[in-house]
């Protein structure tokens, strides 16, 4: 049956149709590029993309370069030069400088065609103006740093929560495990207490610590001597026999610390104010302090 050349034409034009209708319902900016010559053909969404009439852009690949942002352009070329070698897909974002000399981004996405010598000859593609789910994506994701530090936030003050007894005592009661992070976090916590609230006394109450081992006996003991710079004695609670023979067998040097199996015990220490010997000698320096401070 031979073809009617009516219908096939209808079928033509019907399809350049959809094709235009898509073209502007995505509002994209089309292009054929000659590889021998640089020439550029533009069609499509010129303006909506990037504001410039298909006349304004007369002047092939090197135009096309040069509106690219300088700091994705080497990126942007060399993808250009690596799909042209491979005949592969053009996949990449970049910034393209509007008429009105803002940039804008723009989604590229091309495709080369070889030629009868088997290399790169043309290359078809569009461009789309994708700088509102650009916005949107950056919102998104300066929403998320803002709760991660949010987050962040609570979980320093959950990990490591610094409790008044008095008007010169302060607690922290450690819970799960505790690693290099977490560490050096519970001697800042330390500090700041200290120094804030001029605290004399600090427990740290190990009770709810996993395991004790030589690491976390390390960070005990820096913590301490950290404490004790600033003239503060440092109670350790909740050693428990296991921790307690942990200890020994590690050879901690627990002598910067007061210590008492339970935190109520040193609750009641701190109330008492009853401190062993070690901690009232006149090498130690809390004693100056203190006493500086109860005159």
């Amino acid at each position: 049956m031979t073809p009617d050349p009516q219908q096939i034409l209808r079928e033509l034009n019907d399809l350049r149709h959809r094709y235009a209708m898509l073209v502007r319902a995505l509002r994209l900016m089309i292009y054929d590029y000659d590889v021998a010559t640089g020439a550029i053909v533009w069609s499509g969404e010129t303006v909506a993309v990037c504001g410039r009439e298909v006349n304004e852009l007369d002047g092939g690949i090197a135009q096309w370069e040069a509106l690219i942002h300088p700091d994705d352009r080497e990126q942007a070329l060399k993808l250009l030069n690596e799909a042209e070698a491979n005949l592969s897909e053009y996949d990449v974002e970049y910034r393209f400088q509007h008429k009105n000399g803002s940039y804008v981004w723009i989604f590229d996405r091309g495709y080369f065609l070889a030629g009868p010598d088997g290399k790169a000859a043309r290359m078809v593609g569009m461009m789309q103006n994708i700088s509102e789910i650009k916005a949107i994506e950056f919102e998104r994701l300066q929403m998320q740093e803002e709760i991660i530090a949010a987050q962040e936030r609570a979980l320093r003050e959950l990990s490591t929560p610094l409790v008044p007894i008095s008007d010169r005592a302060v607690a922290l009661p450690l819970v799960g495990s505790i690693d290099q992070r977490r560490a050096n976090l519970i001697i800042e916590t330390l500090l700041e207490g200290v120094a804030n609230r001029g605290a004399e006394m600090v427990i740290i109450d190990i009770t709810g610590v996993n395991t004790v081992d030589t690491f976390i006996a390390d960070a005990l003991i820096r913590a301490a001597r950290a404490v004790r710079l600033l003239g503060a004695h440092v109670i350790l609670t909740g050693i428990s026999p296991e921790v307690a023979q942990t200890l020994v067998s590690l050879g901690a040097d627990l002598s910067v610390f007061e210590t008492r199996a339970t935190l109520q015990d040193g609750i009641a220490l701190v109330m008492n104010n009853h401190l062993s010997p070690s901690a009232r000698r006149s090498d130690n320096p809390i004693n100056p302090l203190m006493r500086r401070r109860k005159e």
